[in-house]
């Protein structure tokens, strides 16, 4: 499901644009929307606080308090990735909604024709894209990691370190969930495997297979369990034998 958010200060479009987002699922197969409507940029700062997520963020620029621009900057600080789509009176604003990185914006006022053509546009790259990052909620803002660049994930003192393949290591929130669940994600890729009840690896980046352990290229060492052995094996040389056809068994 996707979740998006309006940000208005005029009570009469907020009804207008929940009408028309209303109306997009309906006539849209396969489309499932979670709506919320915030009356100032104060009050989604005080939710994207809380940690809730959206894919698509509808801001008005002109309002009383913390306008549009100056919510998008907040926004940014927390959020990379989030579709920010500005709703104005005026084009005016068009170079400083390119400095925070706005995907587009509707002039008022709002009809079915434009914001049907927008969404058409960015909700296929969002369930597209959804499939191939991994969402980490840092302590000051929250980031989409393409799964191709992840070397590993370990669960560390409750928290979630994200190894890059530049080197990095993005560390996460404290995890009330279990690691199982924030892994699912990566696990429906044959490229991760669930090496250790604290470990899952992407196969690609390994390369050796010891008795009890797989060598990534950067020199981490991943442990692999008894249990698991068997199938860190099979992964590894079935992946490994479409990219060097000449390996053999170990």
């Amino acid at each position: 499901m996707l979740r998006l958010a309006i940000c208005e200060d005029c009570e009469m479009q907020i009804d207008v644009i929940f009408e028309l987002l209303t109306n997009y699922q309906t006539k849209r197969d396969n489309v499932q929307i979670e709506i919320n409507a915030f009356s100032s940029g104060e009050d989604l700062l005080k939710n994207l606080n809380l940690g809730i997520e959206y894919d698509i963020m509808l801001i008005d620029i002109l309002m009383p308090g913390i306008d549009g621009i100056e919510l998008a900057k907040e926004i940014r600080k927390k959020d990379d990735n989030v579709i920010l789509i500005f709703i104005t009176a005026t084009e005016d604003f068009a170079i400083e909604a390119f400095k925070v990185y706005a995907s587009n914006y509707i002039v008022k006022p709002v009809i079915e024709e434009d914001m049907f053509s927008i969404l058409d546009r960015f909700i296929p790259l969002i369930k597209k894209g959804a499939e191939l990052y991994l969402t980490l909620s840092m302590s000051e803002r929250t980031v989409k990691i393409p799964f191709s660049s992840i070397v590993s994930v370990e669960l560390l003192n409750r928290r979630p370190c994200v190894y890059l393949d530049n080197g990095k290591i993005l560390t996460g929130k404290f995890l009330r969930g279990n690691f199982n669940d924030f892994i699912k994600p990566l696990l429906k890729d044959e490229r991760f495997f669930h090496a250790h009840k604290s470990y899952a690896v992407n196969i690609s980046f390994a390369m050796e297979l010891t008795g009890d352990s797989l060598i990534m290229k950067s020199d981490m060492v991943i442990p692999v369990t008894k249990r698991n052995y068997a199938e860190a094996k099979r992964r590894y040389l079935s992946y490994h034998s479409k990219v060097s056809p000449n390996i053999t068994d170990i």
